[in-house]
């Protein structure tokens, strides 16, 4: 087996880049998630039926207010934002993904605990 030259320092760690995260803003109509604003609008249209529609559509409304202004979410929905460990540049990712390609080089970053984290595929060329 091979020994790296003298003084040459080898690491198995991938090179990565803080990533912090940047949670959503969530004042007013921010705050209103899709089902929040089904509710609302099925809450209207029950009320413009009559009165039945009315007894039920105010507490769906309602319903659906309480939970955009009350209810913390279960998922924190944000952006990590950072630099490309491959390139430099910056870059986004969106709270939900695992695996981003960075806009300038294409090249593949993973989203780990807050850090872009460099993907090399085998058999990948070394020049960017």
């Amino acid at each position: 087996m091979a020994m790296p030259p003298e003084g040459l320092i080898v690491t198995s760690e991938p090179k990565s880049t803080p990533a912090p995260f940047q949670p959503n803003d969530r004042r007013w109509l921010k705050r209103f998630n899709a089902i929040e604003i089904l509710g609302v609008l099925v809450g209207l249209a029950a009320c413009s039926t009559g009165t039945i529609g009315t007894i039920i559509g105010v507490p769906v409304i309602l319903a659906a207010l309480y939970s955009a202004f009350f209810i913390p979410p279960k998922i924190n929905r944000g952006l990590y934002i950072g630099k490309c460990p491959h390139c430099g540049a910056e870059m986004s990712a969106t709270h939900y993904q695992t695996e981003v390609d960075c806009p300038s080089c294409g090249r593949d970053v993973a989203v780990r605990d807050s850090r872009f984290v460099a993907i090399t595929k085998p058999g990948a060329s070394k020049a960017a």
